[in-house]
């Protein structure tokens, strides 16, 4: 249906009372009305489906413009050549590093989003997760104020999508709109990039400085299939490859932060070589490892082969009870008083020092884990427990019950490489 300039404006008018009248902020007149009640977790994002309503809204504000821009600006956003882009004099960097800080066993860093750049703290996820940020439309959000919001008028270059999304976590639910905008990074600037403004359900990170998620990981099951920031760096010629890298410092160390490298590896964060290991399970970080042994072989955990994941939103090393019960003994961790979600194991505090290298067998090569990476210090009312990061847990089922979960403390001892172009992963010695 096509409107005449005098009906738009009578509709402007009149949604403006309306916002008005109903206490509606009127920086969100225009965007789609959203019950998120009526949202199903069950259901995948892209299934959800607008109402009549809603669709009618999403019809009138394709035609409602901004100041000076035509009414088409909010259809089609600036036209970008990439191929003008990748010939262009500056080349693509072959790597960028971005300074990551740690909270709640949480690392975060710093973007920009807008034009021009309103900045915000993300945790960058290198599983399928989209890209997503709070906006400045939500009420819901728990700690208000310790939080950056995105506000799409500030920005001359924001789009509108007219789409929702809702992403369901373990430990949250996020829903909202789906925006494009210019996203920077690092000096790194990317045009167009989909991300979605997070306004529903935001409790994630209330007890953090969060404002955000970045997904690193394989495109082909991440929302909507919607091109990730790291793709978007190398399609758009700013980046060579889509790889990265991931630094963790010591816990405890204030003299180096922990670094993500994209586009590449630093060397300033690793010495030796690389072993490489090629992925079993499609678009995840998961691969075959040979074995765990201590002392050169005579105690052996998962022989004959077992799967293990990486996940950089993990803190600890977990793996089939059995295993890593027989393996806390043979360290001579017993089991410890304090409680937690997996059973605990903690060491005599004097004889950390002592204790033996726990050697992960990948791709036929030995990466040692010492115990300055893999005992825990836990301070508790003046006084201080050494944990082992040795998790065990009972919930597997038959298809994994022999998978491993990496997370920090691994990443810790080892610098770690994720080859998307290439399908595989790689560990360094971490140069700490």
């Amino acid at each position: 249906m096509h409107l005449f300039p005098d009906a738009v404006l009578f509709i402007t008018l009149v949604s403006t009372c309306a916002a008005s009248l109903l206490s509606i902020p009127l920086i969100g007149a225009n965007r789609p009305s959203v019950n998120f009640k009526r949202f199903q977790p069950h259901r995948a994002p892209h299934r959800l489906r607008a109402s009549t309503r809603v669709k009618k809204l999403l019809g009138l504000r394709n035609n409602i413009h901004r100041g000076p821009k035509p009414p088409d600006s909010w259809k089609t956003g600036p036209i970008v050549d990439f191929e003008c882009m990748r010939k262009a004099e500056k080349p693509p960097v072959s790597r960028q590093d971005i300074e990551l800080q740690r909270q709640n066993n949480m690392h975060y860093g710093k973007i920009n989003v807008g034009t021009p750049g309103q900045e915000f703290n993300v945790t960058f996820d290198i599983g399928p997760s989209p890209m997503w940020i709070l906006s400045i439309q939500s009420t819901l959000v728990l700690n208000w104020e310790k939080h950056q919001k995105y506000n799409f008028e500030s920005s001359s270059t924001y789009i509108n999508k007219g789409k929702f999304f809702q992403l369901k976590y373990s430990f949250g639910e996020v829903g909202g709109y789906i925006s494009q905008d210019s996203v920077s990074v690092a000096g790194l600037t990317v045009v167009n990039q989909t991300f979605g403004e997070a306004i529903a359900n935001l409790d994630v990170f209330a007890d953090t400085v969060i404002d955000g998620v970045v997904g690193l990981g394989f495109r082909n099951i991440s929302h909507n299939n919607e091109t990730n920031l790291l793709d978007n760096m190398v399609s758009q010629g700013l980046l060579e490859a889509p790889v990265f890298s991931i630094y963790i410092s010591r816990l405890g160390r204030s003299d180096r932060p922990s670094y993500l490298t994209l586009g590449g590896a630093n060397p300033d964060f690793f010495t030796g070589g690389f072993t490489f290991v090629d992925l079993t399970v499609p678009h995840r970080w998961q691969f075959q490892m040979d074995r765990i042994q201590l002392f050169g072989g005579k105690y052996i955990f998962g022989n004959g082969g077992c799967q293990a994941e990486i996940r950089f939103s993990s803190s600890m090393l977990v793996g089939p009870y059995a295993d890593v019960d027989r393996l806390n003994a043979k360290l001579g961790a017993k089991n410890s008083s304090l409680s937690g979600p997996y059973v605990l194991y903690e060491f005599d505090c004097s004889e950390v020092d002592n204790l033996p290298g726990v050697e992960f067998i990948i791709n036929g090569k030995k990466l040692s884990l010492s115990s300055k990476d893999y005992v825990v210090k836990w301070f508790q009312e003046g006084s201080i427990t050494c944990l082992s990061a040795f998790r065990g847990r009972k919930d597997f089922t038959e298809v994994n019950e022999s998978l491993w979960t990496l997370g920090h403390v691994f990443m810790r001892g080892f610098y770690t490489y994720f080859d998307k172009a290439n399908s595989r992963v790689g560990f360094a010695k971490a140069k700490h």
